[in-house]
């Protein structure tokens, strides 16, 4: 069988249209669920933001978030250095939405504070911090991924 140009160019276009079909109905079947529901909020206060990620870029001792395992919690190490730090943290799970809750800055006098993850799903969690500690305000976001045993 011959084909001629037109039958060729018929075929890759019918090809090209059924491809983009395609890639339409699989983009239709994914949950496209934001992390932050706000988004016109957090753009107001997008300066105020960037300061206290350049806050918190600019300490000796950086926050650690640290996710342990053997005791099912997030460890969470202020720099104690600032004095007792007062604020909001937030996870934030992409994959589920339902599962998204703050809690308060409770940290001990070691600058130490742990949040239980026994009730959690396992997964990748967004964690943001913002805290204020030693008359200066900071932001943390970071990455948490949950692994029960």
């Amino acid at each position: 069988m011959k084909l001629n140009w037109g039958t060729g160019i018929a075929l890759v276009y019918a090809a090209f249209a059924l491809s983009m079909l395609g890639v339409v109905f699989a983009s239709r079947r994914h949950n496209v669920r934001l992390v932050q529901k706000d988004y016109y909020a957090l753009d107001l206060n997008y300066q105020e933001r960037l300061e206290r990620k350049q806050n918190a870029a600019s300490l000796p001792q950086d926050l650690g978030v640290v996710f342990n395992r053997d005791e099912k919690s997030v460890l969470f190490q202020f720099p104690s250095d600032l004095g007792q730090p007062s604020g909001k943290i937030k996870f934030a799970q992409a994959a589920e939405g339902t599962d998204d809750f703050t809690i308060d800055v409770s940290a001990e006098s070691n600058g130490q504070m742990k949040v239980p993850t026994d009730q959690l799903p396992q997964g990748r969690w967004h964690v943001e911090v913002i805290w204020d500690a030693g008359g200066r305000k900071f932001y943390k976001e970071t990455v948490v991924t949950i692994i029960h045993a």
